[in-house]
């Protein structure tokens, strides 16, 4: 796989858990299971799909 992996898997993780975090303090949407393991693992797929689609360093 090119580009950088790790650093998709990372803030993939992290994207997710603030977004779960940001909704259920501004009242949109209540911690259940899929805020608290669902919207993290979409942010993981969309961070690794970022990573493996992104032109970093040379072409």
């Amino acid at each position: 796989m090119k580009g950088h992996p790790v650093l998709g898997f990372i803030s993939g993780l992290l994207f997710g858990l603030f977004l779960a975090l940001a909704l259920q303090q501004f009242g949109i949407m209540p911690l259940n299971t899929l805020s608290v393991i669902g919207f993290p693992i979409i942010g993981i797929i969309l961070g690794l799909g970022m990573a493996a689609w992104a032109p970093f360093g040379n072409r």
